[in-house]
């Protein structure tokens, strides 16, 4: 796959974890100016979304770059376990019939299940993204290989006889003339 196909699949899931991290900020702020519960689960969701935005803003950037080799693979490892954890927070606070019962928002479990889609939206990026990067990464390990390959021939006996020849005794043996010695 060409390089410019896997930066760009990678551009493309950076972007889509950063769309869902500011649908999932939007939504959970709208949930803490509206209503007085602060539980845990939905702040933690809140801080991950809000951490998510800055660094995914550069991430989109950064596969446009030639030079971009998949740097950002740690972070993905990293954040698609942040949004596991917030995914199985929030399909356990607001799944089935639990989210009509939750305190935060009574009547609005549309927005919740909005929530616990573009927490699962995110993590399934980001686990695309930690393929996309890994092949990157591969690829562009491969080819700095095969650049960096030198072949080692070994030297003909033939040149290497003329020229000890021609080092050793001067320009007379080039010339089909015994070389000669003063005394």
């Amino acid at each position: 796959m060409a390089h410019g196909t896997l930066r760009g699949s990678v551009a493309f899931c950076h972007f889509m974890t950063f769309a869902s991290a500011v649908i999932v900020t939007g939504v959970v702020s709208y949930f803490l100016s509206q209503y007085p519960f602060r539980g845990a689960h939905i702040v933690y969701q809140e801080v991950i979304a809000v951490l998510t935005i800055p660094i995914y803003l550069i991430a989109m950037i950064s596969p446009i770059f030639s030079s971009y080799e998949g740097y950002f693979l740690p972070i993905n490892f990293i954040f698609s376990y942040l949004w596991l954890t917030s995914f199985i927070f929030s399909a356990i606070d607001w799944s089935g019939v639990l989210c009509r019962q939750t305190p935060l928002g009574t009547n609005r479990c549309s927005l919740k299940r909005t929530v616990e889609s573009f927490n699962f939206i995110a993590f399934f990026f980001l686990v695309c993204n930690i393929l996309a990067e890994a092949l990157l990464m591969r690829a562009f390990h491969k080819d700095r290989r095969e650049s960096n390959i030198i072949s080692k021939e070994r030297p003909s006996t033939a040149g290497t006889r003329d020229s000890a020849i021609s080092g050793t005794y001067g320009t007379s043996a080039q010339n089909g003339a015994a070389p000669t010695t003063q005394v």
